[in-house]
Protein backbone atom coordinates (compact mmCIF):
# COMPACT_ATOMS: atom_id res chain seq x y z
CA UNK A 1 0.00 0.00 0.00
CA UNK A 2 1.28 3.60 -0.61
CA UNK A 3 1.72 6.71 1.68
CA UNK A 4 1.49 9.92 1.43
CA UNK A 5 3.14 12.46 3.49
CA UNK A 6 2.56 16.37 2.92
CA UNK A 7 5.42 18.65 2.81
CA UNK A 8 6.50 21.74 4.85
CA UNK A 9 5.46 24.91 3.24
CA UNK A 10 8.12 26.33 0.84
CA UNK A 11 9.96 22.61 0.36
CA UNK A 12 8.55 22.46 -2.58
CA UNK A 13 6.41 24.89 -4.58
CA UNK A 14 4.59 25.32 -8.31
CA UNK A 15 5.17 27.91 -10.74
CA UNK A 16 3.32 29.21 -12.75
CA UNK A 17 3.81 26.67 -15.55
CA UNK A 18 3.50 23.99 -13.05
CA UNK A 19 6.75 23.28 -12.74
CA UNK A 20 8.35 22.60 -9.74
CA UNK A 21 10.79 24.85 -7.67
CA UNK A 22 13.12 23.75 -5.22
CA UNK A 23 14.04 24.66 -1.79
CA UNK A 24 18.04 23.71 -1.39
CA UNK A 25 18.28 24.35 2.07
CA UNK A 26 15.33 22.11 3.28
CA UNK A 27 16.28 19.13 6.19
CA UNK A 28 15.07 15.81 6.55
CA UNK A 29 13.44 15.91 9.48
CA UNK A 30 11.26 18.66 7.69
CA UNK A 31 10.52 15.28 5.70
CA UNK A 32 9.76 12.31 8.10
CA UNK A 33 6.36 13.90 8.84
CA UNK A 34 3.76 11.68 9.56
CA UNK A 35 3.31 9.17 6.53
CA UNK A 36 -0.57 8.54 5.65
CA UNK A 37 -1.23 4.88 3.98
CA UNK A 38 -4.05 5.10 1.17
CA UNK A 39 -5.57 2.19 -0.78
CA UNK A 40 -4.77 3.21 -4.61
CA UNK A 41 -5.83 6.34 -6.94
CA UNK A 42 -9.42 7.39 -7.98
CA UNK A 43 -10.35 8.52 -11.42
CA UNK A 44 -7.12 6.86 -13.10
CA UNK A 45 -6.47 7.81 -16.68
CA UNK A 46 -7.74 4.93 -18.55
CA UNK A 47 -4.85 3.82 -19.95
CA UNK A 48 -3.26 3.67 -16.35
CA UNK A 49 -0.20 5.81 -16.57
CA UNK A 50 -0.65 9.16 -14.94
CA UNK A 51 0.98 12.03 -16.97
CA UNK A 52 2.14 15.53 -15.45
CA UNK A 53 -0.74 17.45 -15.00
CA UNK A 54 -3.31 14.50 -14.42
CA UNK A 55 -5.49 14.81 -11.56
CA UNK A 56 -6.31 12.23 -9.29
CA UNK A 57 -7.75 11.39 -5.23
CA UNK A 58 -5.87 9.46 -2.91
CA UNK A 59 -8.89 7.53 -1.38
CA UNK A 60 -9.44 4.49 1.22
CA UNK A 61 -11.55 2.09 0.01
CA UNK A 62 -13.88 2.37 2.99
CA UNK A 63 -18.06 2.69 2.35
CA UNK A 64 -17.54 6.77 2.88
CA UNK A 65 -15.15 7.17 0.14
CA UNK A 66 -12.50 8.51 2.27
CA UNK A 67 -9.96 10.76 -0.11
CA UNK A 68 -6.73 11.34 1.93
CA UNK A 69 -6.11 13.72 -0.56
CA UNK A 70 -8.68 15.12 -3.08
CA UNK A 71 -7.78 16.52 -6.76
CA UNK A 72 -4.37 16.16 -6.57
CA UNK A 73 -2.37 17.20 -9.66
CA UNK A 74 0.85 14.59 -10.51
CA UNK A 75 3.96 16.91 -10.85
CA UNK A 76 6.27 13.99 -11.77
CA UNK A 77 9.02 12.62 -9.61
CA UNK A 78 12.10 14.29 -7.43
CA UNK A 79 15.05 12.49 -6.11
CA UNK A 80 15.98 13.59 -2.58
CA UNK A 81 19.34 13.19 -1.69
CA UNK A 82 21.43 14.50 1.69
CA UNK A 83 25.02 15.07 2.73
CA UNK A 84 27.10 12.40 4.80
CA UNK A 85 27.24 13.62 8.36
CA UNK A 86 29.78 11.99 10.45
CA UNK A 87 31.77 11.45 13.92
CA UNK A 88 34.93 11.55 15.07
CA UNK A 89 35.24 8.68 18.36
CA UNK A 90 38.55 9.23 19.81
CA UNK A 91 40.50 6.45 19.93
CA UNK A 92 38.46 4.46 18.28
CA UNK A 93 37.14 4.93 14.83
CA UNK A 94 35.41 7.76 12.84
CA UNK A 95 31.73 6.98 11.88
CA UNK A 96 29.94 8.45 8.78
CA UNK A 97 26.29 7.93 7.54
CA UNK A 98 25.24 8.30 4.30
CA UNK A 99 21.39 8.40 4.09
CA UNK A 100 20.49 6.52 0.85
CA UNK A 101 18.70 8.26 -2.65
CA UNK A 102 14.76 7.87 -2.75
CA UNK A 103 12.95 8.72 -5.53
CA UNK A 104 9.51 9.99 -4.63
CA UNK A 105 6.21 10.81 -6.85
CA UNK A 106 5.39 14.50 -6.47
CA UNK A 107 1.49 15.43 -5.72
CA UNK A 108 -0.21 19.20 -5.26
CA UNK A 109 -3.48 20.50 -4.53
CA UNK A 110 -4.69 24.16 -5.02
CA UNK A 111 -7.74 25.20 -3.11
CA UNK A 112 -9.09 28.79 -1.58
CA UNK A 113 -8.94 32.31 -2.62
CA UNK A 114 -6.42 33.47 -2.58
CA UNK A 115 -5.18 30.30 -3.59
CA UNK A 116 -3.40 27.98 -1.41
CA UNK A 117 -1.12 25.25 -2.65
CA UNK A 118 0.29 22.06 -0.51
CA UNK A 119 2.74 19.74 -2.27
CA UNK A 120 3.38 16.20 -1.33
CA UNK A 121 5.17 12.94 -1.93
CA UNK A 122 3.98 9.59 -1.80
CA UNK A 123 6.31 6.04 -1.34
CA UNK A 124 6.05 2.81 -1.05
CA UNK A 125 6.45 3.00 2.83
CA UNK A 126 6.27 5.35 5.52
CA UNK A 127 8.76 8.72 5.20
CA UNK A 128 10.22 7.43 8.54
CA UNK A 129 13.63 6.10 10.38
CA UNK A 130 12.57 3.06 10.32
CA UNK A 131 12.46 3.03 6.41
CA UNK A 132 15.00 5.76 6.03
CA UNK A 133 18.20 3.50 4.58
CA UNK A 134 21.54 5.05 5.34
CA UNK A 135 25.00 3.31 5.03
CA UNK A 136 27.82 3.62 7.82
CA UNK A 137 30.79 3.65 7.14
CA UNK A 138 33.43 2.27 10.50
CA UNK A 139 37.16 3.81 9.64
CA UNK A 140 38.62 1.51 12.56
CA UNK A 141 42.02 3.61 13.73
CA UNK A 142 44.20 0.43 13.98
CA UNK A 143 43.20 0.15 10.01
CA UNK A 144 40.75 -1.36 8.21
CA UNK A 145 36.83 -0.58 6.91
CA UNK A 146 33.31 -2.00 7.90
CA UNK A 147 30.38 -1.04 5.95
CA UNK A 148 26.54 -1.26 7.23
CA UNK A 149 23.78 -0.68 5.37
CA UNK A 150 20.33 -0.55 7.72
CA UNK A 151 17.35 1.56 8.75
CA UNK A 152 18.40 5.02 10.33
CA UNK A 153 16.37 3.65 13.47
CA UNK A 154 18.41 0.46 14.24
CA UNK A 155 21.69 1.84 12.41
CA UNK A 156 23.63 2.25 16.09
CA UNK A 157 22.32 -1.59 17.05
CA UNK A 158 23.58 -2.71 14.06
CA UNK A 159 26.74 -0.43 14.35
CA UNK A 160 27.70 -2.17 18.20
CA UNK A 161 26.63 -5.57 16.87
CA UNK A 162 29.70 -5.63 14.00
CA UNK A 163 32.04 -3.56 15.46
CA UNK A 164 31.89 -4.41 19.12
CA UNK A 165 34.34 -1.39 20.25
CA UNK A 166 31.86 0.94 18.96
CA UNK A 167 29.74 -0.21 21.90
CA UNK A 168 31.78 1.95 24.36
CA UNK A 169 30.70 5.27 22.40
CA UNK A 170 27.18 4.78 22.05
CA UNK A 171 25.86 7.69 23.15
CA UNK A 172 28.11 9.66 20.35
CA UNK A 173 26.74 7.02 17.91
CA UNK A 174 22.98 7.69 18.99
CA UNK A 175 24.08 11.79 18.88
CA UNK A 176 25.13 11.08 15.14
CA UNK A 177 21.82 9.81 14.56
CA UNK A 178 20.24 12.96 16.10
CA UNK A 179 22.45 15.61 14.08
CA UNK A 180 21.31 13.43 10.84
CA UNK A 181 17.66 13.26 11.27
CA UNK A 182 17.76 17.19 12.59
CA UNK A 183 20.34 19.48 10.79
CA UNK A 184 21.33 17.33 7.54
CA UNK A 185 20.64 19.10 4.27
CA UNK A 186 18.35 17.70 1.55
CA UNK A 187 18.28 18.31 -1.81
CA UNK A 188 15.51 17.60 -4.10
CA UNK A 189 16.39 17.07 -7.81
CA UNK A 190 13.24 16.71 -9.86
CA UNK A 191 12.63 15.34 -13.21
CA UNK A 192 8.95 17.18 -14.33
CA UNK A 193 8.92 14.40 -17.14
CA UNK A 194 8.62 11.34 -15.48
CA UNK A 195 5.05 9.32 -15.88
CA UNK A 196 3.18 6.86 -12.95
CA UNK A 197 2.40 3.71 -13.98
CA UNK A 198 -0.13 3.12 -11.69
CA UNK A 199 -0.43 -0.41 -9.61
CA UNK A 200 -2.13 -2.96 -12.00
CA UNK A 201 -5.24 -4.59 -10.88
CA UNK A 202 -4.74 -8.53 -10.27
CA UNK A 203 -8.55 -9.07 -12.14
CA UNK A 204 -10.09 -12.30 -10.60
CA UNK A 205 -12.54 -13.10 -12.68
CA UNK A 206 -14.58 -14.92 -16.16
CA UNK A 207 -14.48 -13.55 -20.03
CA UNK A 208 -17.90 -12.18 -21.42
CA UNK A 209 -19.65 -15.12 -22.80
CA UNK A 210 -18.80 -17.71 -20.10
CA UNK A 211 -22.03 -19.28 -18.93
CA UNK A 212 -23.01 -20.29 -15.65
CA UNK A 213 -25.55 -22.43 -13.97
CA UNK A 214 -28.07 -20.61 -12.22
CA UNK A 215 -31.86 -21.97 -11.20
CA UNK A 216 -32.60 -21.33 -15.20
CA UNK A 217 -29.85 -23.59 -16.56
CA UNK A 218 -26.88 -22.16 -18.23
CA UNK A 219 -27.02 -18.28 -18.26
CA UNK A 220 -24.11 -15.83 -20.01
CA UNK A 221 -22.16 -14.40 -17.14
CA UNK A 222 -23.13 -10.72 -18.62
CA UNK A 223 -26.72 -11.29 -18.29
CA UNK A 224 -26.36 -12.32 -14.31
CA UNK A 225 -27.75 -9.71 -12.03
CA UNK A 226 -27.80 -9.23 -8.11
CA UNK A 227 -29.91 -11.40 -6.36
CA UNK A 228 -29.62 -14.49 -9.10
CA UNK A 229 -29.85 -17.60 -8.31
CA UNK A 230 -26.66 -19.33 -8.96
CA UNK A 231 -26.13 -23.30 -8.29
CA UNK A 232 -23.24 -23.73 -6.11
CA UNK A 233 -21.10 -27.05 -5.46
CA UNK A 234 -21.56 -26.94 -1.55
CA UNK A 235 -24.79 -24.92 -0.92
CA UNK A 236 -27.07 -25.35 -3.95
CA UNK A 237 -28.79 -22.08 -4.95
CA UNK A 238 -27.66 -18.95 -3.87
CA UNK A 239 -28.47 -15.29 -4.44
CA UNK A 240 -25.33 -13.24 -6.05
CA UNK A 241 -24.98 -9.94 -3.61
CA UNK A 242 -22.93 -8.05 -5.61
CA UNK A 243 -21.56 -8.30 -9.06
CA UNK A 244 -19.33 -6.57 -11.17
CA UNK A 245 -17.28 -5.73 -14.85
CA UNK A 246 -14.14 -4.20 -16.11
CA UNK A 247 -13.33 -4.02 -19.71
CA UNK A 248 -9.50 -4.06 -20.66
CA UNK A 249 -9.02 -2.34 -24.07
CA UNK A 250 -5.84 -3.59 -26.72
CA UNK A 251 -3.82 -0.71 -25.05
CA UNK A 252 -4.59 -1.83 -21.36
CA UNK A 253 -3.63 -5.53 -22.68
CA UNK A 254 -0.27 -4.35 -24.02
CA UNK A 255 0.77 -2.18 -21.15
CA UNK A 256 -0.33 -4.99 -18.80
CA UNK A 257 0.33 -8.26 -19.89
CA UNK A 258 -0.17 -9.78 -16.77
CA UNK A 259 -4.44 -9.36 -17.31
CA UNK A 260 -3.87 -11.22 -20.25
CA UNK A 261 -6.80 -13.38 -20.42
CA UNK A 262 -6.45 -17.53 -20.21
CA UNK A 263 -8.46 -19.45 -22.15
CA UNK A 264 -9.37 -23.13 -21.54
CA UNK A 265 -10.14 -25.39 -23.85
CA UNK A 266 -12.81 -27.88 -23.74
CA UNK A 267 -11.70 -31.64 -21.82
CA UNK A 268 -8.20 -29.66 -20.65
CA UNK A 269 -9.27 -30.15 -17.18
CA UNK A 270 -10.24 -33.24 -17.71
CA UNK A 271 -13.43 -35.83 -17.61
CA UNK A 272 -14.95 -33.64 -19.93
CA UNK A 273 -14.46 -30.54 -18.25
CA UNK A 274 -14.85 -27.54 -19.07
CA UNK A 275 -17.78 -28.90 -21.54
CA UNK A 276 -16.41 -25.45 -24.12
CA UNK A 277 -13.84 -23.15 -24.08
CA UNK A 278 -13.42 -21.24 -21.03
CA UNK A 279 -12.04 -17.59 -20.95
CA UNK A 280 -10.73 -16.22 -17.33
CA UNK A 281 -8.41 -13.73 -15.97
CA UNK A 282 -4.84 -15.42 -14.94
CA UNK A 283 -5.89 -15.28 -11.40
CA UNK A 284 -9.42 -16.82 -11.45
CA UNK A 285 -9.03 -20.15 -9.57
CA UNK A 286 -10.22 -23.30 -11.37
CA UNK A 287 -10.52 -26.73 -8.96
CA UNK A 288 -8.21 -29.43 -9.21
CA UNK A 289 -9.29 -32.84 -8.00
CA UNK A 290 -6.99 -35.76 -8.31
CA UNK A 291 -4.70 -38.20 -6.16
CA UNK A 292 -1.65 -35.70 -7.08
CA UNK A 293 -3.57 -33.00 -4.97
CA UNK A 294 -4.61 -35.49 -1.98
CA UNK A 295 -0.16 -36.69 -2.14
CA UNK A 296 0.67 -32.76 -2.06
CA UNK A 297 -1.49 -31.36 0.46
CA UNK A 298 -4.18 -34.01 1.94
CA UNK A 299 -6.94 -33.06 0.19
CA UNK A 300 -9.03 -34.16 -2.16
CA UNK A 301 -9.79 -30.97 -4.19
CA UNK A 302 -7.94 -27.62 -4.05
CA UNK A 303 -8.26 -23.89 -6.12
CA UNK A 304 -5.44 -22.94 -8.39
CA UNK A 305 -5.51 -19.75 -10.25
CA UNK A 306 -5.45 -20.52 -14.47
CA UNK A 307 -1.95 -18.71 -14.85
CA UNK A 308 -0.28 -21.85 -12.70
CA UNK A 309 -1.56 -24.05 -14.92
CA UNK A 310 0.06 -23.29 -18.06
CA UNK A 311 2.20 -25.58 -18.94
CA UNK A 312 -0.48 -28.03 -19.37
CA UNK A 313 -1.98 -29.01 -22.84
CA UNK A 314 -4.95 -26.85 -23.87
CA UNK A 315 -4.78 -23.99 -21.18
CA UNK A 316 -3.06 -21.39 -22.70
CA UNK A 317 -2.35 -16.98 -22.76
CA UNK A 318 -4.81 -15.32 -25.52
CA UNK A 319 -2.23 -13.64 -26.77
CA UNK A 320 -4.61 -12.04 -29.89
CA UNK A 321 -7.44 -10.61 -27.70
CA UNK A 322 -8.22 -7.36 -29.05
CA UNK A 323 -10.07 -6.66 -25.70
CA UNK A 324 -11.60 -8.23 -22.84
CA UNK A 325 -14.45 -7.34 -20.65
CA UNK A 326 -14.00 -9.46 -17.59
CA UNK A 327 -16.93 -10.10 -14.93
CA UNK A 328 -17.25 -11.33 -11.08
CA UNK A 329 -19.94 -12.22 -8.51
CA UNK A 330 -20.04 -12.58 -5.08
CA UNK A 331 -22.25 -14.72 -2.34
CA UNK A 332 -22.03 -14.14 1.31
CA UNK A 333 -19.45 -16.88 1.32
CA UNK A 334 -16.67 -17.84 -1.01
CA UNK A 335 -18.27 -20.68 -3.60
CA UNK A 336 -17.76 -23.18 -5.90
CA UNK A 337 -19.19 -22.66 -9.42
CA UNK A 338 -20.55 -24.29 -12.56
CA UNK A 339 -18.82 -22.38 -15.62
CA UNK A 340 -18.69 -23.85 -18.75
CA UNK A 341 -19.39 -26.90 -17.07
CA UNK A 342 -16.28 -26.48 -14.70
CA UNK A 343 -15.90 -26.17 -11.10
CA UNK A 344 -14.58 -22.79 -10.48
CA UNK A 345 -14.71 -20.25 -7.64
CA UNK A 346 -16.38 -17.44 -7.23
CA UNK A 347 -14.95 -13.77 -5.90
CA UNK A 348 -12.99 -14.54 -2.92
CA UNK A 349 -13.06 -11.56 -0.61
CA UNK A 350 -9.37 -12.63 1.12
CA UNK A 351 -7.56 -8.93 1.52
CA UNK A 352 -5.62 -9.27 -2.47
CA UNK A 353 -8.96 -9.86 -4.39
CA UNK A 354 -10.29 -6.69 -2.25
CA UNK A 355 -7.60 -4.88 -3.61
CA UNK A 356 -8.03 -6.25 -7.46
CA UNK A 357 -11.32 -4.84 -7.73
CA UNK A 358 -10.98 -1.00 -7.85
CA UNK A 359 -12.03 1.52 -4.94
CA UNK A 360 -15.69 2.30 -6.12
CA UNK A 361 -16.26 -1.87 -6.53
CA UNK A 362 -14.58 -2.61 -2.98
CA UNK A 363 -17.05 0.44 -1.54
CA UNK A 364 -19.94 -0.98 -2.99
CA UNK A 365 -18.51 -4.62 -1.71
CA UNK A 366 -18.02 -3.01 2.14
CA UNK A 367 -21.03 -1.40 2.32
CA UNK A 368 -22.79 -5.18 1.88
CA UNK A 369 -20.04 -6.92 3.89
CA UNK A 370 -18.22 -4.33 6.81
CA UNK A 371 -16.84 -6.99 8.42
CA UNK A 372 -14.22 -7.14 5.11
CA UNK A 373 -13.17 -3.76 6.62
CA UNK A 374 -11.70 -5.05 9.86
CA UNK A 375 -8.24 -5.77 9.34
CA UNK A 376 -7.80 -9.16 11.99
CA UNK A 377 -11.21 -10.71 9.91
CA UNK A 378 -9.75 -13.27 7.50
CA UNK A 379 -12.39 -15.08 5.33
CA UNK A 380 -12.37 -18.42 4.63
CA UNK A 381 -11.80 -19.97 1.07
CA UNK A 382 -14.36 -22.63 -0.55
CA UNK A 383 -11.20 -24.80 -0.90
CA UNK A 384 -7.56 -25.23 0.10
CA UNK A 385 -5.54 -22.61 -1.61
CA UNK A 386 -2.25 -24.26 -2.01
CA UNK A 387 0.69 -21.13 -2.80
CA UNK A 388 1.47 -19.98 -6.46
CA UNK A 389 5.19 -22.13 -5.77
CA UNK A 390 3.14 -25.11 -4.75
CA UNK A 391 0.35 -24.63 -7.31
CA UNK A 392 2.99 -24.56 -10.20
CA UNK A 393 4.28 -27.85 -8.57
CA UNK A 394 0.97 -29.55 -8.49
CA UNK A 395 0.51 -29.00 -12.15
CA UNK A 396 3.98 -30.08 -13.11
CA UNK A 397 3.33 -33.49 -11.32
CA UNK A 398 0.34 -33.77 -13.41
CA UNK A 399 2.65 -33.58 -16.59
CA UNK A 400 4.92 -35.55 -15.60
CA UNK A 401 2.68 -38.19 -14.50
CA UNK A 402 0.17 -37.79 -17.09
CA UNK A 403 -2.72 -37.11 -15.05
CA UNK A 404 -5.72 -35.19 -15.31
CA UNK A 405 -6.43 -31.85 -12.98
CA UNK A 406 -10.55 -33.21 -12.46
CA UNK A 407 -11.13 -37.03 -11.96
CA UNK A 408 -14.46 -38.09 -11.64
CA UNK A 409 -13.30 -40.75 -9.34
CA UNK A 410 -10.72 -41.37 -6.65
Amino acid sequence: MPYVTQLPPNALSVGVDGGIITVPTARLINFTGPSTEFDGYEQPTSDGVLEPGDTTNLSQSDPAGTDVVSNATYRGTAELNTVAAGVDIPGIATVTLDVLPRTVDIFSTTTGDPPVTNTYMVTETPFDQQNLQVTATVQLLGGGTTTITAPLSDIVNQLTTAVPLLGLATPALTGLVSTVVNTTAMTITPDEDATKTLPPDQVLCFGRGTLIETDRGPVAVEELRADDLIMTRDNGLQPIRWIGSVKLSARDLASRDHVRPIQIKAGALGAGTPTSDLVVSPQHRVLVRSRVAIKMFGAQEVLVAAKQLLNLDGIDIVQDACEVEYFHFLFDRHEVVFANGAETESLFTGPEALRSVGLAARREILELFPQLADRDYEAAPARLIPSGRKARKLAMRHVHNGRELVTQSL
